[in-house]
C-alpha cells in the first residue's frame, strides 16, 4: 500500500519565496538527447533523464540529472536549489555524485542566476574556470539546457561544450 501523504515530486511551499518559481520548470520527469564535445571538436551523443523534486517542505527544488558519461560509464549529478529571501540571494550546490565533490555555484558572494523571459541563466565561478548554464524554456513539456566555460575569467567562452534536449515524460 502506498503512503498517499507522498508524492513524487512533492509540492511547493505556498510560504516558499516567489524566487523559487524561477526553476518550478524542472519539477516533474524529463527524458532527452545529449551531447557533448569531446576531443577533436567531436561530439559524445547520449540519452539523459533530468528529474526535478520540491524538497525541505517544499521550499527548495533538488534535480537529478542522469545519464553515461562519455566513455558510456554511468553518471550522477544533484543540484540543490534554494532562495534565501533573508539575504535576497540564491544558494545552488552541485552534488557530482560520480566524481565525489560538490561545488559552490551561487551564493551572496559568487555566481548569479539571471532570468530573460522563459530563459534563465546560471553562472558560477570556480578556480580558473567560469561556467554559463542556460535553461532555455519552450513550454510546459519542453526545455533546452546548453553549458558553455570560460578559462580567461569570461572574456572568451567556449560555447557549445554540453547541450541537451528534454521532453517531459511526467
Amino acid at each position: 500500500m502506498s503512503d498517499l501523504s507522498k508524492t513524487p515530486y512533492g509540492e511547493r511551499n505556498p510560504d516558499s519565496p516567489q524566487e523559487l518559481s524561477v526553476f518550478s520548470f524542472l519539477i516533474g520527469k524529463w527524458e532527452g538527447k545529449g551531447k557533448t564535445k569531446i576531443e577533436n571538436g567531436k561530439f559524445a551523443e547520449y540519452d539523459v533523464t533530468w528529474i526535478g523534486r520540491y524538497i525541505l517542505e517544499g521550499t527548495a527544488i533538488a534535480d537529478e540529472l542522469h545519464g553515461p558519461m562519455p566513455d558510456g560509464s554511468p553518471y550522477l549529478g544533484i543540484s540543490l536549489r534554494q532562495y534565501d529571501a533573508d539575504r535576497k540571494t540564491w544558494i545552488i550546490e552541485y552534488l557530482n555524485v560520480t566524481h565525489s565533490f560538490l561545488r559552490k555555484q551561487v551564493n551572496k558572494e559568487s555566481g548569479s542566476v539571471r532570468v530573460s523571459g522563459q530563459n534563465v541563466t546560471v553562472t558560477s565561478e570556480s578556480p580558473g574556470v567560469v561556467v554559463r548554464e542556460h535553461y532555455q524554456v519552450e513550454n510546459d513539456n519542453a526545455f533546452v539546457y546548453r553549458l558553455n566555460v570560460s578559462n580567461d575569467g569570461g572574456k572568451s567562452w567556449n560555447e557549445g561544450q554540453v547541450e541537451m534536449t528534454f521532453r517531459r515524460s511526467q
